[in-house]
């Protein structure tokens, strides 16, 4: 097998980037694929060539196996690395490389479609020795087949759609009768996803430890594992916090799992970089999940405590290279810890944000694979993931504070993300603890996403907005002496912010500027410094209410973005946003439903004259590859209905019409 010289690379943004630093230290020409929406992505304009491969926006333009293998051909290029999603877990397109005669960076045909399909899979897994969480696995079961497993295997029962991975299509049922609403919901999603609907049962194991095995395997029948990395921290069934080594693994059990994974590797004469998935339960025994036949978006973590470099080795690999790695030669070094920072609301149930990027600003001192830059957009086309913060420390504690230490030096202006989120994840007791299952994020929900007190931004903000305009073409804001005893009336300003109307009055006087309307107490801000970093990006320091601090403010189309330093969360305050979800949940009465994203309209569950009460699903919407639910706010009767399914939306647009029952 001839060593690879040009790489063409199926995927985007951050994964993409990291395969090209892979491929070019190695000497290997890369070529980068991008929708039109990509045009100026980073990825993009890195590679050696890039060649465009459909219309924006559009998802499917990934999905085109005949256009990514015309593509490759058309280059020149003799391998492709799907990185991971997409096309990274499709049997049909590695059998397109294999007729094209082009070398695929993964496993073979037959060992995707092996592990894709979760039956097919856990029997396998079985044959091998590896042991399984009981569960129903017919393709082809009707409804009542399948209540009538759920009843066998006894509940809570895990829905899982049989073609997928990534949380998606998975759904936990505590009781007989959520059962059939639970399952429709988990078959719609796994269509949308995976275009298969069907679906498996498996016994539900409550907060357990989610444990994966990384794996190498060459083309000459030689594999290792690497370790494993602990994935308990999810969110909708979905990774958000992943570390290596995991705290409730030691060397026995780690040996034990790691033969476990080589047994599935050897048994499906599997070739190149891979992860074996285990539960862990609170006794210490684990079973087999699934495997994923792709590199993982956490491995940045095990490449920190063991030095390897798994993308190279994947390259190394596919060119028919020996795996030079020998078991005992692999050895573990402190502790890392990965965070998946994403275009998401963590207040309102993670639902995925759009929107520019004002102001980026990574920490320096971790490392963070990333494609964001200033200027660019976040589009709902593809999914929420924007960067991942990895950090290293001697020890798990080390590794901990490092990571919220970060997240805190992390600056992105835009749109709502989860940074302070996943700060505060790291700085919790009991996940510093160590001690937590998958449960985690449930169970500490109330601390975790506690809402912020931004009366300092507010502040900083109505400053801003009220003096700069008049001092654009001056040295602004007014400086805080030199007044004579007759100055300007103290400046009336109406701010929304967080779903909240503010009706403010700005007075400068030489003690400083001074804010009513923000509380009982008139908010009080002197010493203030403004420097001009950037276009439309201000540097601020200011002493407010006493208390001295520096602020990013960024002005945005409607209003501006503020963010204090070592804060990961910014507040938008402007005068045009609508009420926000919280308050509308507070019982005021909405009777246009609009929609709160963009995304495609996956379920109508509504029709004129119908009455509907306080929670009731209206309308489902697909976006960032998850499904979100709209519902009604309170009780209301549906007088109009604008959309149907498999339109698609946009933020704010209207989809459906109540009136109040009278």
């Amino acid at each position: 097998m001839p060593r690879i010289k040009k790489l063409l690379i199926a995927n985007r943004n951050e994964i993409a980037r990291r395969i090209l630093r892979a491929a070019k230290p190695m000497g290997i020409a890369t070529v980068a694929v991008y929708s039109e929406a990509d045009e100026k992505a980073m990825h993009v304009q890195e590679a050696d060539e890039a060649y465009c491969i459909g219309p924006a926006p559009s998802l499917e333009s990934y999905l085109r196996i005949d256009k990514l293998i015309e593509t490759a051909l058309k280059a020149g290029a003799d391998a492709i690395h799907p990185g991971y999603g997409f096309v990274s877990e499709s049997p049909a397109f590695a059998k397109a490389c294999v007729d094209a005669g082009i070398t695929l960076v993964g496993p073979t045909p037959q060992a995707i479609a092996d592990m894709a399909d979760k039956a097919r899979a856990k029997e396998i897994a079985q044959q091998a020795g590896l042991p399984c969480i009981p569960g129903f696995s017919e393709p082809n079961a009707s409804v009542t087949d399948l209540m009538a497993a759920a009843q066998r295997i006894g509940y809570p029962v895990m829905i899982k759609a049989l073609a997928g991975g990534g949380g998606r299509g998975m759904r936990l049922v505590m009781t007989e009768s959520e059962f059939a609403s639970q399952l429709h919901s988990a078959q719609l999603e796994a269509k949308n996803a995976f275009n298969d609907d069907r679906v498996m049962l498996e016994k539900a194991i409550i907060n357990p430890r989610h444990i994966e095995i990384q794996v190498l395997a060459d083309t000459h029948g030689h594999a290792v594992h690497l370790g494993e990395r602990d994935c308990s921290v999810q969110r909708r069934h979905q990774k958000i916090v992943e570390e290596a080594p995991s705290p409730a693994v030691d060397a026995e059990l780690r040996a034990r799992m790691g033969e476990a994974a080589l047994k599935l590797v050897h048994a499906t004469h599997y070739v190149g970089a891979g992860t074996v998935e285990f539960l862990l339960d609170s006794n210490g025994d684990f079973y087999f999940i699934e495997m994923n036949t792709r590199l993982q978006v956490e491995h940045g973590v095990t490449e920190a405590i063991t030095g390897v470099d798994l993308v190279q080795w994947q390259l190394r690999i596919a060119s028919g290279e020996h795996l030079t790695l020998q078991q005992e030669q692999i050895v573990f070094n402190g502790h890392a810890i990965q965070g998946r920072l994403c275009a998401e609301d963590p207040a309102r149930d993670f639902m995925p944000q759009t929107g520019p990027v004002l102001t980026w600003s990574p920490d320096a001192n971790s490392r963070c694979d990333h494609a964001l830059q200033r200027g660019g957009e976040v589009s709902p086309w593809y999914d929420s993931l924007l960067a991942k913060v990895i950090v290293h420390g001697d020890h798990r504690l080390a590794a901990c504070e490092k990571l919220a230490d970060s997240l805190k030096r992390t600056v992105l202006i835009g749109f709502e993300h989860n940074a302070l989120y996943l700060q505060r994840i790291a700085s919790h007791p009991v996940f510093q603890g160590g001690d937590f299952g998958t449960g985690f994020l449930a169970q500490h929900a109330d601390e975790l996403l506690k809402p912020q007190h931004f009366q300092a931004e507010c502040a900083v903000a109505a400053v801003f907005l009220a003096y700069a305009p008049q001092y654009e073409k001056l040295a602004w804001p007014l400086p805080l002496s030199g007044f004579s005893s007759t100055r300007a009336l103290p400046r009336p300003l109406k701010l929304k912010s967080q779903g909240n109307t503010l009706n403010l009055k700005v007075d400068c006087s030489a003690q400083g500027y001074m804010i009513d309307g923000l509380g009982d107490e008139t908010v009080l801000i002197e010493h203030w410094d403004c420097t001009d970093t950037a276009k439309g990006s201000f540097t601020i320091k200011a002493m407010v209410q006493g208390q001295s601090a520096q602020y990013t403010v960024t002005q945005s189309n409607t209003g501006v973005w503020v963010q204090q330093w070592l804060n990961p969360q910014a507040l938008h305050v402007d005068e045009e946003t609508l009420l926000s979800a919280s308050a509308l949940a507070e019982g005021v009465f909405q009777p246009l439903v609009s929609s709160p994203m963009n995304g495609k309209v996956t379920q109508v569950l509504v029709q004129p004259g119908q009455q509907v009460e306080a929670g009731a699903v209206l309308v489902c919407l697909e976006a960032m590859k998850m499904e979100h639910r709209i519902t009604a706010k309170t009780a209301a009767i549906v007088e109009q209905v604008h959309i149907k399914v498999g339109d698609q939306m946009k933020q704010k647009q209207a989809m459906v019409q109540l009136g109040q029952i009278q």
